[in-house]
């Protein structure tokens, strides 16, 4: 029972330690210097997300004619949003419209789905503020 309780005890000293290290690195930031643009943001519009649009989105958002209103062509065109309004709110990936239809699995209409890394990649754009980069 001693030998139980102390390999538990262990165990959850360890799991602590490493959650406090993750939660470290994840929050570590340049806090030594302010300037923002010192902070780099790892996915880039054109470079990633940019072609999961082309490629799942082109067939009803793309081109002379586009569904809904919402031109996906170009970056201002995509925060422009649609005839119902903004699908995007940078910054806040869980309210956008464009996120919620692809996690759901009601966009795209046609074609495959999106993979759960497209959705992530997405995410994590927006969630930066949806820069233009």
């Amino acid at each position: 029972m001693k030998k139980q309780f102390l390999i538990l005890i262990i165990a959850v000293v360890l799991v602590c330690a490493y959650t406090v290290v993750r939660i470290g690195s994840t929050a570590a930031s340049p806090a030594s210097n302010n300037d923002d643009s010192s902070v780099v943001t790892s996915v880039s519009y054109a470079k990633d997300v940019k072609p999961i649009l082309e490629s799942r989105c082109k067939k009803c958002h793309m081109g002379t004619f586009v569904s809904e209103g919402l031109d996906m062509d170009t970056y201002e065109s995509l925060l422009a949003g649609s005839q119902n309004g903004p699908v995007i709110i940078p910054g806040n990936a869980h309210n956008s419209l464009l996120i919620q239809k692809v996690t759901e699995g009601t966009m795209p209409k046609r074609g495959p789905k999106l993979t759960p890394v497209q959705i992530q990649i997405i995410t994590d754009w927006i969630n930066a503020g949806a820069p233009n980069n």
